[in-house]
């Protein structure tokens, strides 16, 4: 195999989010033509399709959005006319179920692998696990236990993330012979009976995400005649999104009209609030509907590890981290990546940055535990990385492209002869 231009780890919904993005800005052709090579973990397309967004509960986004990235007329046309597409265009803009859109994210995996016999210069290499990636004189290359290195110009890191439990966290359920499970394990097709505990009548739910309200309604559904008390504890404020300010006002959500207010879509806690099932369900708890549903505002850490030492069960919904492989300079020194919130950090052109801020040209990161540097997307006062599959496919897709295109055009030497929309 010759070097090829570009490699991404990973072949989940993040890579497939930038191939969809390349398709729609006509760039895909390019890349496949200078050599692509995808290296995934996973051996077989069933496990790609049981991981990624194969949640049992509804988005927390409109349905369109995982239709408008999509090209009529490029690569990835033929999946807009298949049965899970047409299902979610009809949804418009209500919440779809996961569990579609994973069946989606296949069909373009689908269609994507049926267009690489007609590519010589597309390599994919299913059980690979990266172990390293390191800087050479004009790139990266990415080492492996099972292979030989593969060295190319750009390597993109979009090999999504693992769930996170913080350290204090499990300390204090720990001692006090607490179990502890993450969301993941929970908003998954699985029934909760066999995953709960026979003897668990106080669950603490941890979190103010959608998440953690994901896991309120399937506890709720699955535990209807238990007796079981339910606890939400939460650090911060529990917010709702509204589509605009005047809704919000008329909601009676307090918001800053600066600091809490999306200046490209207008919404209010666009990335802070609940949306679709998991507000509703909060609004249900303050009207009383739920009885057997605590709230607790918990900002005092000594409050909160009260709360969890009296529970029978945990189940954190505390987000997720970045699947990292080692990163190491050409001379062997590691390289530490920067913060983001709790996602890694990555500059406006879709660039990974190290602690001090600096770029590191020529290695990108996209997806679930990747935050893109954002001026206009979000509300101001949000500290974490915008995520959604809209976002993956839309503006984080188009900045890693424009980056993308600037290299092809400064190894050709010239601009390509192509024009991109």
């Amino acid at each position: 195999m010759s070097r090829p231009f570009c490699q991404i780890v990973g072949f989940g919904p993040a890579c497939i989010s930038l191939l969809v993005s390349a398709d729609r800005r006509g760039l895909l052709p390019d890349l496949l033509a200078r050599g692509l090579v995808i290296h995934e973990r996973r051996a077989g397309d069933e496990e790609l399709l049981l991981a990624g967004a194969n949640y049992d509960i509804p988005s927390n986004s409109d349905a369109s959005d995982f239709l408008d990235g999509i090209s009529a007329d490029g690569l990835f046309a033929p999946v807009l006319d298949s049965a899970p597409a047409r299902l979610i265009r009809a949804r418009g803009t209500q919440s779809v179920p996961l569990q579609l859109v994973a069946l989606m994210t296949a069909e373009l995996r689908r269609t994507f692998l049926d267009a690489a016999g007609r590519h010589p210069n597309l390599h994919i290499h299913r059980g690979h696990a990266a172990r390293e990636i390191t800087q050479s004189s004009s790139g990266w290359e990415a080492h492996f236990d099972n292979g030989p290195c593969v060295e190319s110009r750009i390597a993109v890191l979009a090999a999504g993330s693992t769930p996170h439990l913080a350290p204090d966290l499990r300390r204090i359920t720990g001692e006090a012979g607490v179990p502890l499970l993450h969301s993941e394990e929970t908003l998954r097709p699985i029934d909760l009976q066999n995953l709960l505990p026979e003897n668990a009548r106080r669950i603490v739910v941890v979190g103010a995400s959608h998440s953690a309200f994901s896991v309120l309604h399937k506890l709720i559904e699955a535990l209807p005649e238990r007796g079981t008390a339910l606890t939400l504890l939460h650090r911060t404020p529990i917010r709702r999104m509204h589509r605009s300010a005047a809704l919000a006002e008329a909601a009676g959500e307090t918001f800053d009209p600066v600091a809490d207010v999306c200046p490209s879509s207008g919404r209010v806690f666009r990335f802070q609030g609940l949306y679709t099932r998991s507000k509703a369900l909060y609004e249900q708890i303050l009207a009383g509907r739920h009885p057997a549903v605590t709230l607790r505002h918990c900002p005092d850490p000594a409050e909160a590890e009260a709360v969890l030492r009296e529970a029978d069960v945990v189940i954190a919904a505390t987000g997720y981290r970045p699947n990292i492989p080692l990163l190491a300079t050409a001379a062997g020194r590691p390289i530490r990546i920067g913060r983001n919130g709790s996602a890694a950090l990555v500059d406006a052109s879709g660039h990974l940055c190290d602690t001090q801020k600096r770029s590191l040209p020529g290695l990108l990161g996209i997806g679930l535990g990747f935050g893109r540097i954002r001026s206009d997307i979000g509300e101001p006062s949000y500290r974490g990385a915008a995520v959604g599959i809209n976002i993956f496919q839309g503006p984080d897709g188009d900045a890693l492209c424009d980056s993308i295109l600037s290299t092809l055009q400064q190894q050709a030497g010239e601009p390509l002869g192509k024009e991109y929309s």
